[in-house]
């Protein structure tokens, strides 16, 4: 883990210039977003609810984060100041939306997991429209997705009752195809660092 403290010590992203990072942590009761230097230190919480929160993750210019935050049993998506500040929800139109990540490549969009009848899919979510959209429109849960520095395409988890593996899907067009090889059997959560 990237630092010890007592409680859950969970989700740590990097910002885009790598001086610091967002995680989640529990020490003092409800799992709440702290943010620190890139060594683990000058650690300082950022959010004060008894809502869960996960999935903290920087926008591009290091300025605010989003995160998933759960009042009931539904994740919804925020974004609030990186340095503090209250958190504004994202109207995607989806009753659960969690595991957001912050396009680089394409500021104005998070991709996000979604869930709909019968199973979950990656959505986009566009400032410029101010909702989200199904990218990954497949017979099996798409969930996890993380960002390519081209803005358009993204890695992740294609999973189905009796497998879980990687691919790329263009959001775009809908085209997805796997990248992980049968050899490494259950893969899953990929993450995606491009400086």
């Amino acid at each position: 883990s990237f630092v010890s403290f007592r409680g859950t010590n969970s989700s740590a992203r990097y910002s885009p210039n790598g001086a610091q990072v967002a995680m989640i942590l529990s020490g003092e009761g409800t799992p709440e977003i702290y943010v620190s230097n890139a060594q683990g230190r000058q650690v300082a919480r950022r959010t004060r609810s008894d809502a869960t929160k996960s999935s903290p993750c920087f926008s591009p210019d290091g300025g605010r984060l989003v995160f998933a935050m759960e009042f009931g049993t539904n994740p919804q998506l925020y974004v609030m100041p990186a340095a503090g500040g209250s958190p504004q929800r994202l109207s995607t139109g989806f009753s659960y939306t969690a595991e957001p990540d912050w396009s680089r490549g394409n500021p104005k969009k998070i991709a996000c997991t979604v869930k709909i009848p019968g199973h979950y899919q990656v959505a986009v979510y566009d400032f410029s429209k101010g909702s989200a959209e199904v990218v990954s429109k497949a017979d099996f849960d798409g969930i996890e997705p993380s960002w390519l520095p081209d803005g358009r395409h993204i890695v992740y988890t294609a999973r189905d009752r009796s497998s879980s593996v990687l691919s790329i899907l263009d959001t775009e067009t809908g085209q997805s195809r796997r990248i992980s090889p049968p050899s490494l059997g259950q893969v899953m959560q990929a993450s995606v660092w491009a400086p």
